[in-house]
């Protein structure tokens, strides 16, 4: 790893991300936003969670310090996302998420004890979506009943859990 790492496109977008984030759940409270403005900053925090990683990958712009910076950002964005719009979601939804995230993380600590690798899957990327969608719903929610929203959060969950446990499974069994 070297300083010039940081000046590398992708590593700028995800510290642009994290520190933006931080400023924004710092400084702001969501319920100074209207319902489609929040939305619309949940959106671009879920897309910008992608954008490093297919810069990096398009343009060969993979980087050590790329791959220890992208997870952190990810996970500590979304986790102060959930704290910041904690109002406006399910409990249990958001629980539930900090427990897969404590898991994650010590997944991660095996990893790199272990100097394993494991690769994301779409279905990874595809949970992850489908959560920054279920908290635009929530928000939606305040303005028009969203069915079954509850129910929905719940599948999500279950799934977000099922990729960690396919992770971990693999992790332990299918890596050399």
């Amino acid at each position: 790893m070297s300083f010039k790492d940081i000046f590398v496109l992708p590593n700028l977008i995800t510290l642009l991300r994290f520190f933006t984030s931080l400023f924004l759940f710092i400084f702001f409270n969501p319920e100074e936003f209207n319902p489609v403005s929040l939305i619309s900053i949940i959106a671009v925090i879920g897309l910008s969670d992608s954008l490093d990683g297919v810069v990096a990958r398009k343009y060969n712009l993979v980087t050590k310090l790329g791959t220890i910076l992208d997870p952190f950002t990810d996970r500590t964005v979304f986790i102060l996302l959930l704290l910041w719009m904690s109002n406006f979601l399910n409990k249990s939804f958001v629980y539930s998420i900090f427990v897969r995230e404590f898991l994650i993380l010590l997944g991660s600590i095996y990893i790199l004890l272990t100097k394993k690798e494991i690769k994301v899957s779409g279905k990874g990327k595809f949970a992850t979506v489908l959560l920054f969608i279920t908290i635009c719903l929530f928000v939606l929610n305040t303005l028009v009943e969203v069915p079954f929203l509850n129910e929905f959060s719940y599948i999500v969950i279950f799934f977000y859990f099922y990729v960690a446990f396919e992770y971990l499974y693999n992790l332990v069994f299918n890596s050399g």
